[in-house]
């Protein structure tokens, strides 16, 4: 699933390094001898794992739980990274977007990371709802190739996303 999707070669690389548990997150740093303070960029409350910053952590479940609504489906998350792409996939396969959808838990985790390392290395703390459509726009992006010409286009992309929710 990570190496055929319509997302970039680096980012397919970044997913599989989530997914193995192996991006350098605080707490892989600090097992590597590093001397690091070890909490989340995000919370600031909880020490930063692989498994908190992309799937537990409240500013990351809350980029899940929107695209988990436009689904409109139950979904519980899975406690590691290791699992979401298979349960991901599993429940994505009866959509007729199911090639969009495979894309959405390494756009997410691609979102995370980078605002994740603005706040390390450059201070900036952007809101939510930058975040947010940050997200929206990569995965947009990266299912169109193009850059939409208005808000109409992306609208109108949403709109698509829950048709087969009827």
């Amino acid at each position: 699933m990570i190496w055929k999707g319509k997302i970039p070669h680096k980012v397919a690389c970044f997913t599989w390094l989530v997914a193995s548990q192996a991006v350098l997150t605080q707490d892989n740093l600090m097992k590597r001898g590093r001397q690091l303070c070890s909490r989340c960029f995000f919370c600031e409350a909880e020490t930063e794992t692989v498994n908190h910053l992309f799937l537990q952590c409240k500013v990351t479940g809350k980029l899940w739980q929107w695209f988990i609504n436009l689904r409109g489906i139950g979904w519980a998350m899975p406690r590691h990274t290791s699992e979401v792409l298979a349960c991901w996939n599993r429940d994505g396969n009866q959509s007729e977007h199911k090639e969009r959808w495979k894309i959405v838990p390494s756009c997410i985790w691609w979102t995370i990371w980078k605002e994740r390392n603005q706040r390390c290395f450059e201070n900036k703390n952007i809101p939510f709802q930058s975040i947010k459509m940050n997200c929206l726009a990569t995965f947009y992006f990266w299912c169109i190739h193009s850059v939409p010409k208005d808000i109409g286009e992306i609208n109108l992309f949403l709109d698509s996303l829950k048709e087969y929710r009827r």
